[in-house]
């Protein structure tokens, strides 16, 4: 097993935040709470976090209305656990994306995870390309879920409880590039982590902007060559 394998899984497993809502004992309630917290995801996707009402949820998971009552004592709690569902499916993409990262970084050239450590240039090149196609694949095919995140920012500003749950995302999605990073030897680990996500989150923003056949992916990977190359020398420096 990689490196980064190992450490992936000695991780603490499950979901950053935590539902909130009614707890469920039987797989047929489990399914139903799923359905109506998916629904909800749609809506906010289509209207933003203030089309979240519970007769508009639960039209759009075709359940009585009373099962959204019954699962969420109010609107707060059930937009805490839509904004749960999304952060969940955020961070094992973010999770994918990172063993995929590792992989040719320990195979490139029949090279070592080491050896391949000893070249900045070839390092910076090899992690842009990924990370290009990382952020490429996010805007033309996940887009939903990143208009999703940018309803869920917005209303942060202005809910204090969705803004402590999107700081532990954030964290979470720091501590996971920050693992990597390390392996990688960066010096400042933590905060090459916040830089690189930082960008990533102003790119897919501004891939949002445009349509998907207009994205520019070689203005992209400039970009994050760009501060990688900085980064890696800055290392080979030190």
């Amino acid at each position: 097993m990689s490196q980064l394998s190992d450490s992936l899984s000695n991780s603490k497993s499950g979901s950053a935040v935590k539902y909130q809502g009614r707890k469920t004992s039987r797989a047929g309630s489990e399914l139903r709470r799923r359905l109506i917290l998916e629904a909800s995801l749609r809506i906010v996707i289509r209207e933003g976090v203030r089309g979240i009402r519970h007769r508009a949820v639960a039209k759009e998971a075709d359940v009585p209305l009373a099962a959204t009552t019954y699962y969420f004592k109010d609107i707060q709690e059930l937009i805490n656990d839509t904004f749960t569902l999304y952060a969940e499916q955020s961070l094992e993409i973010v999770t994918q994306f990172s063993r995929r990262l590792y992989e040719p970084l320990e195979n490139s050239d029949g090279k070592t995870f080491v050896e391949a450590m000893n070249s900045a240039e070839d390092m910076s090149g090899i992690i842009a390309d990924s990370m290009t196609q990382y952020v490429v694949e996010q805007i033309t095919q996940h887009r939903d879920a990143l208009i999703a995140e940018q309803a869920f920012r917005y209303e942060a500003i202005l809910s204090p409880h969705l803004r402590k749950l999107g700081e532990v995302h954030k964290l979470a999605l720091i501590q996971k590039l920050t693992e990597l990073l390390s392996l990688m030897q960066s010096p400042q680990p933590v905060e090459d982590a916040t830089i690189v996500i930082s960008i990533l989150h102003r790119i897919e923003y501004e891939g949002l902007l445009v349509e998907p056949e207009n994205l520019d992916i070689k203005a992209i990977r400039a970009t994050l060559l760009r501060q990688l190359s900085l980064m890696f020398n800055d290392q080979s420096r030190a």
